[in-house]
């Protein structure tokens, strides 16, 4: 939880920002800023009004601006209904007296494709033109972007929170992967499992939790896998991207998962998306650009001979938002610093083959030798045969892969490659958890026949 104290300290270091910009105000649509200065689920129309003095004000739509404030809403709520969103902003500045000043407004992330949710639409700028022709309308998305970039300690607590909700999602759906069963089922098991244990929101714009397998985990360039009624079947990758919400605060984990033996083009892919997602986790450290790491990641990509089915994207922040700062590409103007949270992501897209591709748990750079959480585990291997079966995570250290045979089932062991820790893992001490250096095993009398 964050406390309220925490609160007061954003406004005033934005006011303070804008302040040094010469500014009179910020005003937040995005649902970042409105998580981020309100503290409460807010999915529908609003603003959040921050001026030079330090007042803060959210004018948020009617239709659930009771449930807003009962919810616990961190500054005074104003209504508006119809259309009247820039009405009750351009009346709140216009008595705070910034009417005539700088204006900075949610208007864009310059060189991001995807439109963050809750950016200023074109009829807004111009309603607001109108609304205030003393005004000069600038861009503000980095004036509040700078602030949330370093998380508090009680951000990584509600991330970490997220983070070990969103693991006993993804464990479910691994147990829930078997020949026969269709990729919504597989998204309806992670589903009830992190509601269970504490998501209140599948966040993403790609249909929520994301199940593909085979050919549809291999489309070029293919971040998108919804889930549908297609069938899983043995000898394919499948995909499995999930998305949780704790107190507002966001997730995004996905590993790849292999059903059965991969011949020699799989097991090569899974190599070269280890590699890549190896040297992605030790490149970030504090200090160095984030372009160079994304640098880094690309070649080994282009090693391995694979640059082509590569994404040059390498994941995003995250905390009330995944459309937020730094972005992992070489646009980026960021520098590592401790305290930043980001989605790792490695992406390889082979039409034909499968893809891997992954988010790890938020992670937060930290220097050499000082990581403080286990670290993500390789590709999944499930089972060849038809199951469910109950997996678990073991303490046991090491790395590679062992393979056993009984009577019941074959039995694969993942265990944990050597890569640095992150900080969002469990903290369970009875190994139950990549703090204790996990892997993946499937037990033989788990596996039923069938």
């Amino acid at each position: 939880m964050i406390p309220s104290s925490e609160f007061t300290d954003r406004v005033a270091k934005l006011a303070a920002r804008l302040r040094a910009e010469g500014a009179g105000a910020y005003v937040g649509t995005r649902q970042a800023a409105l998580h981020y200065l309100g503290g409460v689920f807010m999915p529908w129309r609003g603003a959040v009004v921050v001026t030079r003095d330090g007042h803060c004000e959210i004018v948020y739509w009617a239709m659930d601006s009771e449930r807003v404030r009962a919810e616990g809403c961190a500054q005074p709520v104003t209504d508006f209904t119809g259309s009247a969103l820039v009405e009750a902003v351009a009346g709140i500045l216009s008595r705070t007296g910034v009417d005539r000043l700088a204006v900075g407004l949610d208007i864009e992330h310059p060189g991001a494709a995807q439109v963050a949710p809750g950016m200023l639409t074109a009829g807004e700028f111009l309603a607001f033109g109108r609304a205030l022709p003393q005004a000069r309308l600038v861009n503000g998305v980095d004036w509040i972007d700078d602030l949330m970039l370093i998380k508090s300690p009680a951000e990584i607590a509600l991330l970490r929170k997220a983070a070990e909700v969103a693991a006993a999602g993804y464990e479910a759906g691994v147990a829930a992967v078997a020949e026969g069963v269709t990729e919504n089922h597989v998204a309806g098991v992670v589903e009830a499992a992190i509601r269970d244990a504490g998501s209140s929101w599948a966040w993403a714009v790609t249909g929520g939790t994301e199940v593909g397998a085979g050919g549809r985990t291999a489309f070029a360039r293919g971040v998108t896998q919804q889930a549908t009624d297609a069938v899983i079947r043995r000898g394919e990758f499948v995909v499995i991207d999930l998305h949780s919400m704790v107190g507002v605060y966001l997730s995004d984990l996905s590993l790849p998962v292999f059903l059965g033996p991969p011949d020699a083009e799989q097991k090569a892919l899974a190599d070269c998306w280890e590699d890549v997602a190896s040297t992605m986790l030790a490149a970030l450290r504090p200090g160095r650009a984030v372009k160079d790491c994304v640098a880094e990641g690309r070649a080994v990509f282009a090693r391995h001979g694979l640059a082509e089915h590569g994404l040059p994207l390498f994941g995003h922040g995250l905390g009330t938002c995944a459309r937020t700062r730094p972005f992992l590409n070489l646009a980026s103007t960021d520098t590592v610093q401790e305290g930043m949270v980001v989605a790792l992501g490695t992406h390889l897209y082979r039409p034909g083959v499968g893809a891997c591709a992954s988010n790890t748990p938020p992670w937060s750079p930290r220097p050499a030798r000082q990581g403080s959480a286990g670290s993500p585990r390789r590709c999944a291997p499930c089972p060849e045969r038809a199951r469910p079966f109950a997996a678990r995570l073991s303490p046991r250290s090491g790395r590679g892969v062992r393979r056993a045979k009984d009577r019941h089932a074959r039995r694969w062991r993942w265990k944990r490659s050597r890569v640095p820790r992150t900080i969002l893992s469990r903290t369970r001490s009875d190994g139950c958890g990549p703090r204790g250096g996990p892997r993946l095993e499937s037990h033989p009398g788990d596996a039923p026949t069938g």
